[in-house]
Parts: C-alpha cells; structure tokens; sequence
C-alpha cells in the first residue's frame, strides 16, 4: 500500500491509529526489510498529517507515536543508569589458528565436538541498550563501563530504525542490545559538511557514531542519519529461545533491524569459511564492519561455559587485518 488514503468515516481517532499503523509499517519496511514501498516524499506527507492531528488533539498523543521520535529540548546532562546484566567486551582472534583454539577451548568446557556456531557480522558502531516495557521502548542506554552507562533514550528515540514500539513481543521488562552506527553514505555527508565550515573531519563511522549520540541536543542526532542492528535479548526466563539463531529470528519478527548476513555453522570450519568469504565481500556493505563475531548458538550452553572477569567463553571476535594505505610525498 503505497498510500494511506483516508476515508471519510474516519474520526481523528480511527485516522491517527490508521496513519501510526501505516508509518510504522514504511519503518520496518525501509530499516528492516530494506525494501522500501513509498517515497522519502510520501513518507514526509504521512508524518506530517499525523503531526498535525496530534497538534489538534494533544490528549491523543502516545509514548510510542512515530511523531516523537523528532525534536525534543536539549538535555543538561546524561544519568548515569545501570544494565539488567553487565555488557561485557569479547576477546579477539587475529588468525585462524587463534579462532581455532578459541573452538578447542569451547569443546573441552563442553564436552561436546563438534559445537555449533552463529557467525555474525561485526558492526563497527556504538553498543547500545534498549529497555522495553510491555512493549513500548522506556530507556536507551549507552555501554559504558559494561556495568553502568550513559541514559540517552532522547536521541535513542531520533533514530528511526530503532522501533518505538515492539510488535508480538514478550510483556514485562526486556532488554535488547546491539550496536548504533553510521551508514557509509551519511558518514561521507558528514564529513563533507564538516570540511566545508573548516571543521576538524571525523576519523571513522565509529567515531562520528559515539559523538553523535553523546549530543546533548536530540534535534542535532536526527540530522546524522544514524541506524541500529540488535543481536541480543534478555527477555523473562519464560520467553527465553533456546539458540542464538532463534534469537535473531524473533527480533526480525519483532520488527527489530537484524543484520541479515548472520549464519548458522555446524562447526568451526564453516565460521572459517564465513570469515574467508566476508574478508573481501565486506567492501561491498553500506556500513564499516572490521570482523566477524562468532557465539555458541546453544545458549543453554554458552551460559554454562560462562565467562572471565572481562569477557564470555562462548563468544569472540575475529578481527580482519587492517587496511593500510600508502602516501608517497611529492615534493617539500
């Protein structure tokens, strides 16, 4: 449906819950099905009688409504807020004999040969924490320290790929994670702009990324084009899947962005194909992913084997060997 056409019999209530349904609905489509139906054009006209609506009947306006992901007043500062659990870093592997011996060590813990794997893109952008209640999205949080980090659920609320709402999710109090970042083409933008008023230029995605959601002004965030995978849930123990794999199923369903090149390896030799296939192919991605992350998929398992004071036994990033390039000095 291209367009939503109004009827006649619509009262203000029946329109705005129409016009809501239809935006959410072009969302998902263009942030999580990449497969948009309507002009950015279109997509404007919508937001904007729905804006107009709500401005005349203020007593209808929700928390989940498309109209408040926009604006907002600058903030004094960011809360400092703590995690349902820590968000802890991964250790890294550099080589496939690194990789490999993170395999041995999983096994021997386990007991189990061979271990299935879910092999994942690498985002290179900011971890974030998402808190749902019900449904609804109720606070943003950045890492921070794994243990506590910064609440920005106002510029949380500016970037369009992260729903304000969760369709046939679990109810209570869920945590979903994943990373925010900055597509290719916005990071070029940006640069570009910033070149253009003397600015000093931003170094990566990842930079730009961090400086834009530690923006006191939620009207400055919507201007940088920022996007979000998720990968993670802490749902109630009763919803709770039983493999990474049906982790990132049920996000999709949700209608959560999904990084969608993620695989399911029987073992360790296919994460190893996964990562020799991504080494090159990478360039070809509309956003900056510097390796590969690889988790036991089992997550009954991946709990059991547990972590170090610092990172998961049953996870770890393999890095892809920086790019370098070369500057030949002309003359003095």
């Amino acid at each position: 449906m291209a367009q939503s056409p109004k009827s006649k019999a619509q009262s203000p209530v029946e329109r705005i819950e129409q016009l809501r349904h239809d935006i959410r609905r072009h969302e998902e489509l263009y942030y999580v099905a990449g497969a948009p139906e309507i002009s950015d054009t279109e997509f404007d006209a919508l937001l904007r009688e729905l804006q107009e609506l709500e401005g005349a009947h203020p007593e209808l306006v929700t928390a989940d409504s498309p109209t408040q992901r926009v604006g907002g007043r600058p903030v004094e500062g960011f809360a400092t807020v703590e995690h349902l659990a820590p968000m802890l870093s991964l250790d890294n592997a550099y080589s496939e004999d690194e990789l490999r011996a993170f395999d041995d060590r999983v096994r021997k813990g386990s007991g189990r040969s061979p271990v299935g794997y879910v092999a994942e893109l690498k985002i290179d952008g900011l971890s974030l924490a998402l808190q749902y209640q019900d449904g609804v999205l109720t606070r943003g949080a950045t890492r921070g320290d794994g243990v506590r980090g910064d609440e920005v659920t106002s510029n949380v609320r500016t970037i369009r790929a992260i729903p304000l709402a969760v369709r046939a999710g679990p109810k209570g109090l869920v945590e979903i994670r994943g990373e925010v970042y900055l597509p290719r083409t916005a990071f070029e933008r940006l640069n570009h702009e910033r070149e253009e008023h003397g600015e000093p230029l931003f170094a990566n995605p990842r930079n730009a990324a961090a400086g834009a959601m530690r923006n006191l002004d939620p009207g400055l965030v919507t201007k940088r084009g920022l996007s979000a995978f998720f990968y993670q849930v802490l749902p109630p123990a009763t919803v709770q899947p039983a493999t990474h794999a049906a982790t990132l199923e049920s996000l999709s369903r949700w209608g959560v962005p999904v990084e969608k090149h993620w695989r399911r390896c029987d073992d360790i030799n296919q994460v190893w194909e996964f990562c020799e296939e991504w080494r090159d192919r990478r360039h070809s991605l509309p956003f900056e992913t510097d390796g590969v992350v690889v988790k036991v998929d089992d997550l009954t398992l991946r709990e059991r084997l547990g972590s170090t004071s610092k990172f998961p036994r049953g996870a770890i990033a393999f890095k892809f060997t920086a790019e370098q390039a070369t500057t030949r000095l002309e003359k003095i």
